[in-house]
């Protein structure tokens, strides 16, 4: 039997638990709403699971919708429980299965209690070092600059952004920025944040911006019906070639914490073992 078909029956195991538990507090005073074989729905059940604060109208859907996928749940749960493996041992599978969740839930609670979830710069430059040969970038990104500004903005505010753009003092630089929070409907203006180039060539208009476009030029200033624009692309790495580590960062943090957490529950589990073992706890029969 395989792992799907396992889930399922303890799955079904626990609606049949829960169902007969909800079965026996109904009394004569309940409303029954549906009936499927020899399982009922009543209306208390249903009141418990809906949301609170919902208008007549709006309760009664939710209790039909609910009903509904009741009815269909317990028409297969019927279904699957005729055709239950005899030598399947559902009692065992159920305990097999709390204890997993349990174990999860207590990692889970261990790991956000106990794991370091801070990254210095030189622990991600030593992770990039020796596993940089893995991120080959899939597609050509780039650093740059970009600007969108509504077409409908004042020509003398063009003119401010296109003189501030062309400038390479730090002061108009400055009044670049404010411009573009005032005005502009897109902007990139970090040095250090690398884009994948379709993104860029989203913002620009059609077909202006591609691989062959960026080799050849590197400062756009364009315009259409919408928008006026500005690029200046700063540097480009190719598909194939290694990513940098500012555009895999956020993906290599994810692996050191994993990293991390798969050592810390190793720890743990090393460190319970030998204090049961110390106090006793742990008795061993083979022969």
């Amino acid at each position: 039997m395989n792992s799907f078909s396992i889930y399922v029956v303890i799955a079904g195991s626990l609606v049949l638990i829960l169902t007969a538990c909800s079965n026996l507090r109904s009394n004569a005073d309940d409303k029954l709403l549906a009936q499927v074989f020899d399982k009922r729905l009543y209306m208390s059940e249903v009141q418990d699971v809906l949301p609170q604060g919902l208008s007549p109208e709006d309760s009664l859907l939710a209790q039909n919708a609910y009903t509904e996928r009741w009815i269909r749940e317990n028409v297969m749960m019927h279904e699957a429980e005729k055709n239950i493996p005899p030598d399947l041992k559902i009692d065992d599978l159920v305990k097999d299965y709390e204890s997993s969740l349990i174990m999860h839930q207590y990692e889970k609670s261990v790991v956000e209690t106990l794991l370091d979830t801070l990254i210095s710069d030189e622990e991600l430059e030593q992770y990039y070092e020796e596993n940089k040969s893995q991120y080959q970038l899939e597609s050509t990104i780039v650093r740059c600059h970009l600007i969108k500004v509504p077409q409908k903005t004042d020509e003398k505010i063009i003119k401010e952004f296109e003189k501030n753009w062309k400038s390479k003092k730090e002061a108009d630089y400055r009044d670049l920025v404010e411009l573009c929070n005032q005005y502009a409907s897109t902007y990139y203006l970090s040095d250090s944040i690398w884009y994948k180039l379709d993104l860029i060539s989203q913002e620009m208009p059609i077909g202006s911006v591609n691989v062959n476009a960026i080799r050849n030029n590197r400062v756009f200033q364009l315009t259409n019906d919408d928008y006026y624009y500005f690029l200046k692309i700063l540097e480009i790495r190719d598909k194939k070639e290694i990513a940098p580590l500012a555009f895999i960062q956020e993906q290599a943090a994810k692996v050191i914490l994993h990293k991390r957490k798969l050592a810390l529950l190793e720890r743990l589990k090393e460190d319970l073992y030998q204090r049961a073992s110390a106090r006793n706890n742990i008795k061993i029969y083979l022969e």
